[in-house]
């Protein structure tokens, strides 16, 4: 009867093991998925402190000392003339965690955020609406013009980047005023030029010069070059 009890006890304790596992999330060991409900005396998170990068915006906030919270939801918004939607970004299964990077951010733009925190059964009610904006993308290059080295050949020149941690130099074209395309890319931020072999006579060609960090960070782009290709 013993041995009975005990393996109903294994199977009981497997099957919570399985359950809890299926609602644990990448960020921390425990969810909001079982916060059904929300609780006006649970601490909201008010207080937040920030710091921007061109497509990252970092986050600090006081230490929860309540117990009966478990981790925290991270919501995100952008700014509109109606009702605000904010989507869930994150959940941290940490009380004890006070700093999040939001990655996904692009430069330049204003977000809106907030924060809930939650318990086994239940959940805040929504913390302060913070209002921030990403840093302003890197500025195009000063200079950049295109010409006919030769029949059917174009060559761009462009100064470098004066920011040093440009690795590289995407070069977009259109043909007749159409959409941009991507051409090639260029490494280097000491490398100020270009040659296109490939355009077709008797054609109107646009090209632009887009500088980029290490890590994909895209600078602003050149203003537009036209050239008419004989």
């Amino acid at each position: 009867m013993k041995r009975y009890k005990r393996t109903l006890l294994s199977i009981a304790l497997l099957s919570f093991s399985v359950l809890f596992e299926g609602c644990s999330d990448a960020v921390g060991s425990l969810t909001s998925m079982t916060a059904i409900k929300t609780d006006p005396s649970m601490p909201t998170i008010r207080k937040v402190k920030t710091v921007v990068d061109k497509t990252s915006i970092g986050f600090e906030w006081q230490p929860i000392k309540d117990k009966r919270v478990e981790g925290i939801d991270i919501y995100r918004g952008i700014p509109s003339s109606g009702t605000q939607k904010m989507t869930k970004i994150a959940t941290i299964g940490n009380r004890y965690a006070t700093h999040y990077v939001d990655t996904t951010v692009r430069p330049g733009k204003t977000y809106l955020y907030t924060f809930k925190t939650f318990g086994v059964l239940f959940g805040s009610v929504p913390g302060a609406v913070v209002k921030v904006k990403s840093a302003p993308p890197l500025p195009a290059v000063d200079f950049a013009k295109a010409y006919l080295a030769d029949s059917g050949v174009v060559k761009l020149l462009w100064v470098p980047h004066s920011y040093p941690g440009v690795a590289d130099y995407v070069v977009e074209r259109r043909l007749d005023g159409g959409a941009w395309k991507y051409l090639d890319t260029v490494k280097g931020r000491l490398n100020p030029e270009y040659i296109d072999m490939s355009p077709a006579k008797g054609h109107r060609y646009g090209y632009r010069i887009v500088a980029r960090t290490a890590d994909g960070v895209r600078a602003l782009p050149s203003r537009a070059l036209s050239i008419d290709v004989r």
